[in-house]
């Protein structure tokens, strides 16, 4: 038991002098001859590659309208198609007069809320809705065809806006920021006959459930046909019906009726997470970016460009053997942004995403480390890091890099299971959810409880030379002799 304790000891210290520059096989003179510790320190090369995927997975109730061009990472065109949600009915229905007509719809709108956007604030564009005409498939990813779903031939609406709407005064845009939480909105005008046709239903008794109303009003799809150079990412979509209410009759001190009151009140569509929303992302990628570069890497949001690792296990087994593998260290340089005035922002950014309003929950722009097999399942079902086959990080501003501080158990896994096998793995940028936590003592931390793929757009050149792709390797070998 003693000698156990020693050597023990002796182990850590050695783990500790590895960590410090220790280069090649560390051996100890001073341990005992039946004990016998030895510490591996080396560094591997390992190289890299820009891939693409073909889409990404987005179930989001969230959607990204225009198109933006950045002349390092080519062009981005996004939509979406999406359902509503009958949040409101009309619950004064005999009340509804304009003391002209009765039962009477006064006008419809599309109102899209945004908080933030990307590009050029005064770029004209053109939006345009089409209605869907097929039930939505449950297919969240971004390479959804709206011909499929649509009347392309016979839109609802066309409505031309720039990013900072200009209907809306400085001063009004503040108070519906503070109080909203959203910096802005366009409001698209549907078809008056539209919102009739849904009054007519409802008058007549119909559409009593979700599943009737689905059925009776699909969905839209909302896209942009003209302009470039701005990308809003639309937080909230709803669709407004509004009509006015006969409140009351006025009379006159002899009792005969006097005036009547009218007020002008709205029901709503909304689009939730409990409905389906497809995004569509377009893009058109130069050439290089996915061209052989023995110097650097890509990776672009939301176009599913990832930067590709081969990890040589079988160097590595064959170097040092199959031992404890107690850290592996590799980290990302990146390369400086274009200077220009809408360049794209880096995707795992430490603030790039505004905490939740609750205080508790709230969101982080990251990079995950996984292997090509498994991040289909991986973004399905919702998950998170672990730290044991998959890993996240964010960007460090102070030494300009993406940086995975330990990854050993990932390849020590790979080393036992498959050592005659290279080790692929794909750096993704990933938004992660996360949740406070106070632990007994009155500790706050957080900690990520689900994570879906980055879609806000952004873009970053690493630098991936085998000058900058070296991996430091910590590996021991512990054998006592009783």
């Amino acid at each position: 038991m003693k000698t156990s304790r020693i050597v023990f000891c002796l182990f850590l210290g050695i783990i500790y002098m590895a960590c410090n520059d220790t280069i090649g096989r560390v051996g100890l003179d001073m341990q005992p001859d039946q004990s016998k510790v030895n510490v591996f320190d080396t560094t591997i090369i390992i190289s890299a590659r820009t891939i693409q995927a073909d889409s990404v997975y987005a179930n989001t109730p969230n959607g990204f309208l225009g198109e933006f061009y950045d002349p390092s990472y080519g062009n981005i065109k996004s939509s979406f198609i999406c359902q509503y949600y009958p949040s409101m009915g009309f619950p004064y229905l005999d009340s509804i007069f304009d003391g002209v007509n009765r039962d009477k719809i006064d006008s419809v709108r599309l109102n899209l809320y945004y908080s933030s956007y990307i590009g050029d604030t005064l770029a004209p564009m053109e939006v345009t809705v089409y209605p869907v005409i097929k039930a939505l498939d449950q297919n969240y990813y971004t390479n959804a065809d709206p011909t499929q779903y649509c009347d392309m031939n016979h839109p609802l609406a066309k409505y031309s806006y720039t990013a900072r709407n200009m209907n809306i005064s400085d001063s009004l845009s503040q108070v519906f920021q503070s109080n909203s939480g959203y910096y802005s909105y366009i409001s698209i005008p549907l078809p008056v006959q539209f919102g009739q046709d849904y009054l007519n239903k409802i008058m007549a008794g119909e559409l009593k459930t979700v599943d009737e109303f689905l059925n009776y009003f699909p969905g839209t799809y909302v896209t942009t046909t003209y302009g470039t150079g701005s990308i809003l990412p639309v937080d909230l979509a709803q669709i407004y019906l509004y009509y006015t209410l006969q409140t009351s009759t006025l009379t006159d001190s002899n009792g005969n009726n006097d005036s009547t009151g009218f007020v002008v009140s709205s029901a709503f569509f909304t689009v939730t997470k409990e409905i389906i929303q497809l995004n569509r992302f377009e893009n058109k990628n130069p050439a290089f970016l996915t061209a052989t570069d023995s110097t650097k890497t890509y990776l672009k949001t939301p176009a599913g460009v990832y930067t590709e690792l081969t990890i040589p296990i079988k160097e590595i087994v064959k170097g040092i053997g199959k031992k404890t593998f107690s850290s592996v260290a590799i980290s990302f340089k990146a390369y400086p942004p274009n200077d220009w005035n809408y360049s794209l922002q880096f995707p795992g950014m430490a603030n790039s995403l505004v905490p939740a309003t609750s205080g508790s929950t709230g969101y982080s722009a990251k990079l995950l480390l996984i292997q090509p097999d498994s991040v289909a399942n991986f973004f399905e079902m919702k998950k998170f890091a672990d730290g044991q086959t998959t890993y996240t990080t964010q960007f460090n501003p102070t030494t300009y890099s993406y940086d995975f501080t330990n990854i050993s158990n990932l390849v020590q896994n790979a080393i036992d299971n498959a050592p005659d096998q290279d080790l692929k793995l794909w750096l993704i940028p990933v938004q992660t959810t996360w949740v406070q936590q106070t632990d007994a003592y009155g500790n706050v931390s957080s900690a990520d409880y689900t994570t879906s793929n980055y879609l806000y757009p952004s873009g970053v050149t690493l630098m991936t030379g085998s000058d900058n792709l070296k991996v430091r390797v910590i590996a021991t070998d512990l054998t006592i002799k009783k």
